[in-house]
């Protein structure tokens, strides 16, 4: 009967164990494998003493992240900011090893819609899952007019079907894409420029959008 007792016992502990609830994880076999003593920025938890229990403070408002300066510009996400920054120079140089860096993120980035060319022929385009662009392609005279800055803040922001790139490009490597987008738009007939304003002060206020 004792036996029986036990065993039962044992039963009832191993299932409870199993449950768990708020922060309450039961008991856990080697926990420190798979969940971390380490806090989720900005989570809350009764723990911590800073307010509401988060775990981090929140940035000063206004405050920018170093290198990030770019994300903002002076440029907010509007069509007035749009226009305003074609006004952006290029200060990426626009020599063979940024555009091989540009390629690579393009080909990681930008493809899927636009095309290793520049056709608009990415598989995302083709398959009907969003419609293309506006324009036809890279070679037509509004890519190859169009003024870096612009490009730029598109890529910030987001325009039309496309959303915005700044989490997954830097400033940096944004321009550097923008110099192969700008090499791509030329066709065949691509040459490297020799600096980067060679394609940065172009005025499309006219143009199409």
């Amino acid at each position: 009967m004792l036996k029986r007792i036990i065993a039962l016992c044992a039963v009832v502990i191993g299932l409870y164990s199993c449950t768990s609830e708020g922060e309450n994880t039961g008991i856990e076999y080697a926990p420190d494998m798979y969940i971390s003593k380490g806090y989720e920025p900005y989570s809350q938890t009764r723990k911590m003493a800073f307010g509401n229990g988060m775990t981090m403070k929140l940035p000063v408002v206004g405050s920018i992240a170093r290198g990030q300066l770019d994300y903002i510009y002076n440029y907010a996400d509007s069509p007035e900011g749009y226009e305003a920054s074609a006004a952006i120079v290029n200060p990426v140089a626009n020599n063979e090893l940024n555009l091989l860096e540009g390629e690579r993120l393009y080909n990681i980035y930008c493809w899927s819609c636009h095309g290793k060319t520049g056709k608009n022929d990415g598989p995302v385009i083709t398959e009907g899952k969003f419609s293309k662009p506006p324009f036809e392609n890279y070679q037509t005279p509004y890519i190859q007019t169009l003024a870096v800055g612009k490009i730029f803040h598109v890529i910030t922001f987001g325009k039309n079907n496309m959303g915005s790139h700044a989490h997954m490009l830097d400033p940096t490597e944004r321009w550097q894409v923008i110099n192969y987008v700008k090499k791509l738009s030329l066709g065949d007939g691509a040459k490297l420029a020799s600096d980067s304003t060679a394609v940065a002060t172009v005025d499309t206020t006219n143009l199409k959008k």
